[in-house]
Parts: C-alpha cells; structure tokens; sequence
C-alpha cells in the first residue's frame, strides 16, 4: 500500500500553494453626505463604508439530476427503486429485497456507483443470487435524490466509476416552512395488492436563531403482492420500521453545523429462486457536517464531514435439497464504515480571468464480519479495506469560456484471509491464506463549458477513474450451502478497474417562456466509456474430490482481457406554470464486454434495458386545490451476454405501464390524495438480471397533514 504520508503531503502541498495565491472579492465603496437647507446649514459626512459581496463558485457543468420529494411522492413507491423513475442514465435491479441496487451507465455493484445517504457511503454487500450492493432506505423518510453521472473528480467520488447518488432525508427546514418556529407533518395510506399500510410522522423546530431540532418516525406493513397476471410473488413481504433525528447548529452567518442519525429495520421476505428466506436487516447512519464560509474571506469555503454507517443483516435459509444437504442456515452480516471527507474553496482572480480552486481530500474504511453456523461464510468474506484520495481543481472562468482541470489521487489497501478448498485456478494454494495488498493511481479530468448566451451552456469533459477490487471479490472462498462441490476461489492478483471516458452536453434553463413565471430546463449529454481491467466471474471445472465422481466447479472474480464499452445519450426536459406540469426522459445505454459471458450468470455489464423512457403530465386546477396527472414508463427488452456453455441468452420483453395519480386540498392543512401504479395490470420484469416479475395494479390512497406555526 502506498504510505500515507503520501497522500498527506500532497493535500498540505496543494493547500499551501493555494492560501498563498492573491485573494479576490468584490469590494465597493460607497460615502454619503447629507447637507441641510440652504439655509446655512453644515454639510454632514457620513462614515465610508465598505459594502463585501462574496462571488459563488462556477459550477463545473456534469451529467446530473435532481427528483424532488414531491416528484417522488406523486405514484406512491410501493418500493425503494421506484423513486428511481424519470432519473436519465439511472436504472435499478430487481432482486426480490426491498433493498436498493442502483445502476449507472450500464454499470452497478461493488461501489460502481457511490450511493449515500446524507452524504454517508452505503457500502454495504452480501452474496446471494442477487445484486451485489443493496442500499437500505425507507422511500416515507427522504427529501430529495441528487445523482451525478460519471467520473466525479472532487468530494465523493473516491472508488466510483459510474456515478454517485445522494439521498437526502427530511430536515429542519422540510419540516418547518421558512419564517416559522415550528411544524408538524403527517403521512397516512393504505392500499390493495396486499399493501397493508404505511406512516409516517414528523415534527421540527426552530428552539432559537442558532438551533433547530427534527425528528422523524415511518412504518410499513405489506404482504407478498400478485404480479400482473395474479400470481402471488412469495416472500415479498415487508415490515419496516424507520427514524431519524436531526440537529442544525448555526453560531452565525458564516457558519453551519449538522448533526444527524437514520436508523432503519427491517424483516423481509426474499422472492427469489423458489427458496422460502427470511432477512432481518438493521442500518444506522450518523452523520455530522460542518461548513464555515466567511463572507469576507474569498479564499476560505471550507466543508467537513464524518460519518458512521453500521449494517447488520441476519439471512436465515431453510435446508437445501442439492446433491449434498446443508444443515438450516443463519448466517450474519456485518459491515461498519468509517469515513471522513474535508474540502476548501478559493476565489482568487487573475486579470479578466476568474480562478476556483476546490481541494480536499477523503478517506473511508469499510469491516466486513461474517458469521455463520455452518462455516459457509466465504461469499460473502471478512475482511477490510481503506480507500483515501486527495484532489485538486482549478475552474478558470473569461467571459463566456470557462476550463477546469482537475487531479486525483487514489489509494487503497485491503486484507483478509480466509480457507481456499480448491487450489490451482489462482495463486493461492489450497489451504489456509491470507492477502494484504494496496495499488494507488493519479486520475486527471477537464472540463471546457461555453455560455453563448444566458440559460444555455455547451460542455464536453474527459476523464479518468479508479475503482479498487472490493473484499468479497478478492476474499471469495469456501463451497456454496448444500453443494459442496460448487467452490469460491480467492484471487490477490486483481488490478483495479480503469475507466477513460468522455463526455459533450448541453444544459438550458429559461424563465417566462410560455406565460408569466413558468420554468423550462433541459440537459442533454453523450458518453463514452472505456473500461479496462473490468472484473467479472470466471467459472472453471476441475477434477473431483477423493471418493467423488461429480467434478469441481469453482467460481473466482477475474480482470477481464481487453476492454469493456460503454456508451449512450441521457437527456431530460421538465416544464412548470401555474395551471400544467410535465417531464420527460430518455435514456438509451449500450454496454459491450470483449468476449463471452465471464459470469455463468447470463451476463455482467448489461443491467439495464437498452432504451428508457419515463414521462409525466399533470394539470392544476382551482388555485392548485386539485391535481390530476399520469404518467408512462416504457423500457426495451433486455439481452445478456451469451453463455459460454449454451451460446443463449437470456431474454426479457419489453414494456411499458401506465400509472395515475391525483391530490385534493381538502383544506390549509390537509390533503387527500390517490395513486394508482401499473393501470393496465401488465406482468413485467424490469431487467434480464430482474430475479421477479414487477408488481401488478396496486391502488394507494391516503392523507397528508402539514402544520407550521
């Protein structure tokens, strides 16, 4: 592993270059005299005052989206990956959890792509038949989503090759209307497809100028729910139980501290593969962040943050009927990240020219424990990793152009060990062993923006990213439950993934367009990928144990040869007025690995359907009291990889579905409203990798109260 001095020296090596650069800030000068009647009257100065105005940062133009919790909560998400919807370049698998599997331009799992919740990774993973990152979160508690598409060069995106995602949960200020010094809010509903109910109920205050509290409580209770031709998708059932609790801390106007924790529970059914499971999942995320930016001090916008994320999860698996028998298996999952990131802005101006200097640096550390009655543990290995990353960009704004570049630097290190039962495939022999291992990589990005004219900007970017292997692809050993012959194989040698990829689009946004005070946006962009040292499972075949006949067969994460592609167009256009509201986007991703299916699976990188489309149109009526509206989501079939025993593939067919929704004002406070998800009742998989058919129609219904005094 590269030493950590290293990493130190260049964050203190870039801050000090940076502190030393001439500071700007707009500066202006205003003197007063106030002179009395002409009847002799003095003439009276006033004090010269000095007016400071702190210039904002240039935003560096990148893939981005943003849903509201209102756009959320329109089609009440019956689960987690529907408030997914209408996010271009964004996709999601399908496993028959409640948990959350984000994709990203094709690519997902082992922290692809980073999603967080308030800024704190969600790194948490456990082998199975399903996807291989799974983000716990309850859809009744979250305020907003921000995504962030491809290579980020800055804060948070150590580690991520797709993107990142941040989901935002309620606040003081979600929960408090602005000018108020308390409020409440609440949520009931009910629904059919075997949708029992769901809460939630929040307040929050504003105790003094300086300090606000907020505290949140969400619960569900839902049954195993019937797809679209009324076949009853077993172990789909849910029982959630969420809160958080939130503190912000404003000493002045420079100044902001917030603390926070959400903590989520639940026991759920897994509706995959014919087999009855049971999980009990627990995820604790402590947050504390704090910003300090003077407003007159240009040179100084500085941003810190920690966290703690804890996930336990306990999967009990009744006996497996194979060719050997397990015995009834509970095996416990434990991950705990620690992570801390520090970033610092300076506005300095060299001429005609604007200069931005964001530098920083982050660190993160994920323990993985596994436990099991059994000692089938090694899918899912013990283990540890540290991943750290130092980075430095320059934004140079003149007039209508504007250039950034920016460098990162990425480390880690990983150790664990574990009791590989098969040698001769990698090169760790049978027995026991233990691997420490660590690589580091400088990852430049530039960015060129254009502004010809106000509301539109034109940009294009290239960049490069880095994403250490994770434990589990390197730690893998042991046999699978109940098939002592089916073995998992360590392998030490992995290099990280590579990615080179670049990027053009087009962000618009106007005012006033059609009448008076509406809002039209639109962003746009193209992408090309390159991924080298992509990794994906091998499976391979070797003799049979002493006193066997049936052949081993083993399955160890490898660096696939040559290069994986890819590529694709994501735009989105939102329109709102008064009286109408609508939105569109399309995503369309086509994904290429060098050769066949590395797997056994069916297929790697090809996630998500090829195209993607998700539109909403809704009308207000009566000064906004009613709102009707519906929406359409479309999504082409999807194809794996061909097998390489088979030469197949797997197919899905496409679909689209309609929903419907609708909100009545019943008065100030409280509002009746109504949902209505998959109208037709069409059986649909989201995905080829989709493990169960989509749910079928599901009617929700329910009240919203919101009180602010």
């Amino acid at each position: 592993m590269p030493p950590t001095r290293r990493l130190l020296s260049l964050s203190v090596a870039t801050l000090a270059l940076c502190v030393a650069a001439p500071a700007f800030a707009d500066t202006t000068s205003v003197t007063a005299a106030g002179e009395a009647n002409g009847q002799g009257g003095s003439t009276i100065r006033l004090a010269k005052v000095t007016v400071r105005g702190r210039t904002a940062a240039p935003e560096v133009p990148q893939a981005s989206a943003h849903e509201s919790r209102k756009e959320m909560l329109r089609v009440q998400p019956n689960e987690p990956y529907a408030i997914l919807t209408g996010l271009p370049g964004v996709y999601f698998q399908n496993d028959g959890t409640p948990s959350l599997a984000v994709s990203m331009r094709g690519m997902q799992d082992f922290g692809r792509v980073n999603v967080m919740i308030d800024g704190a990774r969600q790194n948490f993973q456990e082998s199975g038949h399903g996807a291989n990152g799974s983000v716990y979160v309850d859809p009744g508690l979250l305020a907003g989503v921000d995504v962030q598409r491809g290579t980020v060069a800055t804060a948070d995106g150590a580690g991520a090759i797709a993107g990142v995602m941040n989901l935002h949960t309620l606040d003081v200020d979600d929960l408090v209307e602005a000018g108020k010094h308390y409020g409440m809010q609440a949520r009931a509903l009910g629904g059919t497809n075997n949708y029992d109910g769901s809460g939630m109920v929040g307040a929050g205050a504003r105790v003094t100028d300086w300090l606000g509290v907020a505290a949140a409580f969400s619960m569900r209770s839902s049954g195993a729910y019937d797809d679209g031709d009324g076949n009853q998708i077993a172990h789909t059932f849910q029982r959630l139980q969420s809160g958080l609790f939130k503190i912000d801390i404003t000493p002045g106007i420079d100044q902001s501290l917030k603390l926070g924790t959400v903590i989520y529970h639940n026991q759920f059914g897994v509706g995959t593969e014919g087999i009855a499971t049971a999980d009990e999942v627990q995820n604790n995320t402590g947050t504390i962040e704090y910003r300090f930016t003077p407003h007159d001090n240009p040179l100084v916008a500085l941003h810190v943050k920690g966290y703690i994320v804890s996930t336990s999860m306990a999967n009990e698996t009744p006996s497996f009927q194979g060719v050997t028998v397990a015995a009834a298996d509970l095996t416990h999952y434990n991950l705990t990240t620690l992570g801390f990131e520090a970033d610092n802005t300076s506005l300095l101006r060299a001429g005609p020219v604007s200069i931005a200097l964001n530098y920083g640096g982050e660190y993160y550390h994920d323990h993985v424990n596994t436990t099991d009655q059994t000692g089938y543990t090694g899918a899912t290995p013990s283990g540890g990793r540290g991943v750290g990353s130092a980075f430095t960009q320059a934004t140079l704004g003149w007039k209508i152009v504007q250039l950034t570049g920016a460098l990162r630097y990425d480390s880690y290190s990983l150790s664990g060990g574990g009791v590989n039962e098969i040698g001769g495939f990698t090169s760790v022999p049978a027995g026991p062993f233990h691997i420490n291992k660590g690589s580091d990589a400088v990852n430049p990005k530039v960015t060129l923006a254009v502004n010809p004219v106000k509301g539109l900007q034109i940009y294009a970017n290239y960049g490069l990213g880095f994403r250490p292997p994770a434990t589990t692809e390197t730690l893998y050993s042991g046999s699978h439950p109940g098939l002592g012959f089916l073995k998992f194989i360590p392998n030490p040698n992995l290099n990280p993934e590579r990615t080179y990829g670049w990027e053009v689009g087009t962000k618009l946004h106007y005012d006033d367009v059609l009448v008076d005070h509406d809002h039209l946006t639109f962003s746009g962009d193209y992408f090309n990928t390159r991924i080298k040292n992509y990794i994906g499972q091998t499976l391979v075949t070797g003799a049979p144990s002493p006193g066997s006949y049936i052949p081993n067969y083993g399955y160890f994460f490898q660096n696939i040869a040559g290069n994986t592609h890819t590529s694709g167009f994501e735009g989105q256009v939102k329109y709102d007025s008064h009286r109408l509201f609508a939105s569109l986007s399309y995503t369309d991703t086509t994904t290429k690995l060098p050769g066949e299916d590395y797997s056994g699976y069916d297929q790697i990188v090809t996630t998500p359907p090829r195209s993607v489309l998700a539109g909403t149109l809704g009308v207000h009526f009566w000064n906004d009291r009613l709102t009707i509206g519906g929406r359409i989501r479309a999504a082409t079939h999807t194809r794996g990889q061909p097998s390489v025993d088979t030469g197949l593939t797997t197919i899905r067919a496409g679909y689209v579905v309609f929903d419907l929704f609708g909100n009545y004002q019943i008065t100030k406070r409280l509002q009746l409203f109504a949902s209505a998800d998959n109208v037709t009742n069409r059986q649909y998989y989201a995905s080829s990798l989709a493990a169960i058919p989509n749910q079928g129609l599901t009617v929700m219904t329910g009240l919203n109260f919101a009180l602010s005094r």
